[in-house]
């Protein structure tokens, strides 16, 4: 052994001489495993499962739940590590305040048409959380078999600042379903009749006033149609006057205004799983997760109850601002008056101070506050300045710190350098940090307006999914300047996917895939990256695919059966391998 291993060894000696008389080590061994016990015990303790029965719920009676459900939603807040357990069973969810607004945004009393979603879906307008659970960590909600019956427009379930949280089943519908349904008695070239049941569609008292479209019996899927004057004849009946012609035997949906509270709200959260959650009627959006990291939704349902076609009032799921993974998988949509989802940052206005250009004032002008809630960074943030008018980078910057004052609506950001000049009046800034990877597989769309899947994004995957009867692309990549919806899409794989029969609005400009940023001038190529492989493409549209402001594009191993036009403005790069057109 030479002189340096010598040394080696009785330095390695030494070190466990050193470690070796650690008090733990005169511990007898029978203490030692009594200690190492109790703390296992101790840890089991605190992890703990109780039944909504326990605080006066009962499933099935035909009570009202609702002082129970929200008790247990207290003990869950105040208890971490809590299994909260639903016994199967119809539960009745219900609110004063919530069925009065339920009632004047149906009657009319708030104004007609879009007019409700601008009373009501403002930040501070009173509203109703059904169940609360702010705030609650290490939580799982077992509800396999158990269905939440709710009276009144509220926000159902509210899932604000959680960590580790899982939704494991509960089905959600509507005791007043969120839109109204008609069926078609009668039609002439000037008006046509619609008949439904007055007593599940109540509040349509004198007043018939809404947001229209029509569901096709024979094609199964939606359609649009103006109405110019809506008279109640009698209750269940009405008249309407349109230059539509819905053949008899369709549908006209009547929804209230738009956006509203979601049911399920995910805010500021991390880890979080919803699994088997259906959700039959809604008056808005089901799910919306804003500034949240790593979500999974698995095995989602947003399908309409047995009889009916119309779900959520507006998009199914949609998510802003998110971080880590975001993950929708084998789930089923149908009927939801909007996207199934919508994923994207926004796109900001900023105000500097004049004093100092590192400092700005950020707002989210021009857009739906989807979460009705504050967009902001982190410290440590990368902001991305551009040019609105062609989305042309400025510059690059990292938050340094940022204040929220929630009462005076306001974020004041710092930043690493200051802004090039105070005129930021042709600027926008959006956060390149706050973006999902997004993964969405194995998921069935059956109809829907809207999209199946708009994304802005990086690092997406969409893949093995059966798009089916949607009014618009199947699937919507970029930007979307004319709603303040950031960014471009960077590292998109659309693969394995079924597209058959979307693009049923005869005016909308592709069948299967559609590539764009809305930008007002024309910009640089600022959608990258992009590979659409062995996807099957099916519609009546001659676009299948169509790109704009596009770069490194490869389209390869696609078949496409009826319209197979790939049509390109402003891109550059784009490589088509072989494909199958019939």
């Amino acid at each position: 052994m030479t002189i340096e291993k010598q040394k080696k060894k009785k330095m390695r000696i030494k070190a466990i001489r050193y470690i070796h008389p650690s008090p733990i080590m005169h511990i007898p061994y029978s203490i030692f495993v009594g200690v190492l016990l109790c703390i296992m015990f101790s840890f089991e303790a605190n992890a703990r499962t109780v039944s909504v029965s326990k605080f006066g719920a009962r499933p099935d009676d035909g009570r009202s739940d609702t002082k129970a459900l929200r008790r247990a939603a207290e003990y869950c807040r105040q208890h971490p590590q809590t299994t909260l357990f639903f016994p199967a069973g119809t539960y009745e969810l219900s609110d004063p305040m919530a069925i009065d607004i339920e009632r004047r945004a149906i009657s009319g009393a708030l104004g007609r048409g879009l007019e409700v979603q601008w009373a009501l879906f403002q930040p501070r307008k009173p509203y109703v959380t059904g169940l609360d659970f702010t705030g609650c960590e290490d939580l799982t909600i077992e509800a396999k078999g158990a269905r939440l019956v709710v009276e009144g427009w509220m926000q159902v379930l509210s899932f604000v600042g959680c960590k580790r949280m899982t939704l494991n089943g509960l089905e959600i519908t509507y005791r007043r379903p969120g839109a109204t349904e008609g069926k078609v008695i009668r039609t002439s070239e000037e008006d046509f009749d619609i008949e439904f049941d007055p007593a599940l569609y109540s509040y349509i008292d004198s007043i018939v006033q809404g947001r229209y479209y029509f569901y096709s019996s024979e094609r199964r899927h939606f359609y649009y149609g103006g109405i110019q004057d809506a008279q109640l004849l009698r209750p269940g009946l009405v008249r309407m006057t349109s230059r539509v012609h819905p053949p008899v035997g369709d549908i006209c949906v009547i929804r209230y205004g738009g956006h509203y509270r979601p049911c399920v709200m995910l805010r500021e959260s991390e880890s979080i799983t919803l699994r088997g959650l259906s959700i039959r009627s809604f008056p808005g959006m089901g799910v919306v997760g804003h500034l949240c990291h790593d979500i999974l939704i698995d095995s989602l349902t947003v399908v309409p109850e047995a009889g009916r076609v119309s779900s959520t009032s507006t998009d199914a799921t949609h998510f802003t601002s998110c971080s880590g993974t975001l993950t929708i998988t084998g789930s089923t949509f149908a009927g939801n008056g909007d996207d199934c989802t919508n994923i994207h940052n926004y796109y900001w206005h900023i105000k500097p101070d004049a004093s100092d250009l590192s400092r700005i004032e950020v707002r989210v002008e021009g857009a739906d506050l989807h979460a009705q809630s504050l967009d902001y960074p982190l410290v440590g943030d990368t902001l991305i300045l551009l040019h609105r008018r062609n989305m042309q980078e400025v510059g690059r910057y990292v938050t340094r710190s940022c204040d929220i004052d929630a009462d005076s609506w306001r974020v004041d950001v710092t930043l690493d350098h200051p802004l090039p000049s105070a005129d930021c009046q042709q600027l926008l800034m959006y956060n390149y940090s706050r973006f999902p990877n997004v993964e969405i597989t194995d998921n069935v769309d059956d109809y829907n307006n809207g999209r199946a899947f708009l994304l802005k994004a990086r690092d997406v995957v969409v893949r093995g999914n059966r798009i089916g009867r949607c009014t618009l692309s199947a699937i919507k990549l970029g930007a979307e300047l004319s709603w303040h919806e950031a960014g471009p899409v960077e590292h998109v794989v659309v693969e394995d996917n079924d597209i058959r029969g979307a693009g049923t609005d005869n005016g909308y400009r592709a069948t299967g895939i559609m590539v764009t940023t809305e930008s007002p001038e024309t910009p640089l190529h600022v959608n990258r990256n992009i590979l659409i492989r062995n996807n099957h493409i099916e519609g009546s549209h001659s676009t299948a695919i169509l790109l704009h402001d596009a770069q490194h594009v490869e389209i390869s191993g696609n078949t496409f059966v009826g319209g197979h036009d790939i049509v390109q403005r402003n891109c550059r790069d784009i490589h088509l391998g072989d494909n199958n057109y019939r």
